[in-house]
């Protein structure tokens, strides 16, 4: 716990040298097991702030039919739904339909855990050309405490995802965006858990911004 109590103090006293672009996520993941099947389902919320709040930037809802065809691979097909609005006033709404694929890869590696997240996209955006997105992500999730990952357990989270565009736009880079994570977690039951963290965003030319996430993370079964 002091472990825990420190990595959070931390976060607090560095996130105000962030604070003139600081933005906030609230992120629900959930996957439902159907019954002692292979099959799952995914379920996510993200809600985001161009401010820690007060200014609505997006909200996105995912879902996803999952298979697990290994032990150490699960595939995906699924759709998201995104309602985006610009910074400040006026707020130029539009919405994106996606559909996307994806392979999850798990390791281990001594006590740690690894997930490699292989991503095809589909774009449906509003007044836009249709266009595709590929993405990969590393995750590396380390334990803090002897419990790991079980109940109480608490641990280090961190990730970096590379996205590149697909399109015939030749005013269409293909270099999308990067995304590099750093948190800290914490397991209130072996089937829920919250992360805590700071992640930087690189979007094409722009400025990167500095974003505080928090995510709650959810296993449920069908019985």
């Amino acid at each position: 716990m002091r472990i825990i109590l420190l990595n959070l103090l931390f976060i607090a006293v560095t996130l105000p040298c962030f604070a003139q672009n600081l933005q906030g996520w609230l992120i629900y993941f959930g996957n439902t097991k159907i019954k002692e099947s292979k099959f799952s389902i995914h379920q996510e919320i993200q809600l985001r702030d161009y401010k820690i709040v007060g200014d609505h930037h997006q909200t996105l809802v995912r879902v996803g039919a999952q298979y697990q065809l290994k032990p150490y691979l699960v595939t995906t097909l699924g759709y998201g739904f995104i309602y985006t609005e610009s910074f400040g006033e006026p707020n130029n709404p539009f919405v994106e339909h996606r559909i996307y694929q994806e392979a999850l890869f798990n390791h281990s590696m001594g006590k740690a855990k690894f997930r490699h997240r292989l991503r095809l996209e589909e774009r449906f955006i509003q007044n836009q050309e249709f266009r595709g997105r590929f993405r990969y992500c590393l995750f590396a999730d380390i334990p803090l405490t002897d419990k790991g990952f079980a109940k109480h357990g608490a641990y280090i989270a961190v990730y970096d995802e590379l996205f590149l565009n697909i399109a015939d736009d030749a005013n269409i880079t293909v270099f999308d965006r990067n995304r590099a994570y750093a948190g800290i977690g914490y397991k209130f039951r072996d089937n829920l858990g919250v992360q805590l963290g700071y992640m930087f965003q690189n979007v094409g030319v722009q400025q990167g911004t500095n974003n505080v996430l928090l995510s709650f993370h959810h296993n449920l079964k069908i019985k």
